[in-house]
């Protein structure tokens, strides 16, 4: 799965990433739902996991101290720095997750740990949430947004070594074991594609939030 910056397979679509009107409309759900989910305040300091091109980072920007992007894909960055020209609210590092975590981010402790679509390319997704619990400050906040179990064919590589999605009630004990309470799983929004199959199917994200 996608949890080293020597294999990027988002290389060769990240400068057309923002072309797609649907995930344009994924990145305004998923940043309305941790909106109404998480108490976003100005003075936070925010980590995002699997930043990519930057669609949820810049908007939420403006409602926050501080973002650490971080994010394996050199090439998904690129795009990112290209946009962010400017703003000294945004850090942009390439590195995934799981380094991150092995005392290598002194801008630890954070307010709030976010990440969208990214915990589906990680493969030990308990150590992901430990990490990101880890990188919490006390009373913190964690957001997920990501796919719900789906039916293998989302994404349109066959190849592509990700999970299918997760389960609710598997991610929110996840959560609590990481060492997090008050769990809460809502749904964020809708994916209408023609899948892998070539039938067209909708598949819902959830937001799961809890607290340090």
């Amino acid at each position: 799965m996608t949890t080293s910056c020597n294999n990027d397979p988002f290389s060769a679509r990240s400068a057309d990433w923002d072309q797609s009107p649907r995930r344009l409309r994924l990145a305004s759900d998923v940043l309305e739902a941790l909106q109404r989910q998480v108490p976003l305040k100005p003075s936070w300091n925010v980590l995002e996991a699997g930043c990519g091109t930057g669609l949820v980072t810049l908007p939420l920007s403006l409602e926050v101290n501080s973002i650490l992007a971080i994010d394996p894909s050199r090439d998904m960055l690129s795009v990112l720095e290209t946009k962010t020209r400017g703003r000294n609210t945004i850090t942009i590092r390439q590195t995934d997750l799981l380094e991150l975590g092995t005392g290598n981010c002194p801008e630890a402790p954070f307010d709030c740990v976010f990440s969208s679509m990214t915990l589906h390319h990680i493969d030990d997704t308990a150590q992901a949430l430990e990490t990101m619990a880890g990188l919490l400050a006390p009373g913190g906040w964690l957001a997920i947004a990501d796919l719900d179990s789906e039916d293998g064919f989302f994404h349109d590589d066959a190849a592509a070594d990700v999970h299918h999605g997760f389960c609710r009630e598997k991610i929110t004990a996840m959560i609590e074991n990481a060492g997090l309470h008050s769990p809460l799983v809502t749904t964020a929004a809708t994916i209408d594609k023609t899948n892998r199959a070539g039938k067209q199917q909708a598949y819902t994200v959830f937001l799961a939030t809890a607290r340090k």
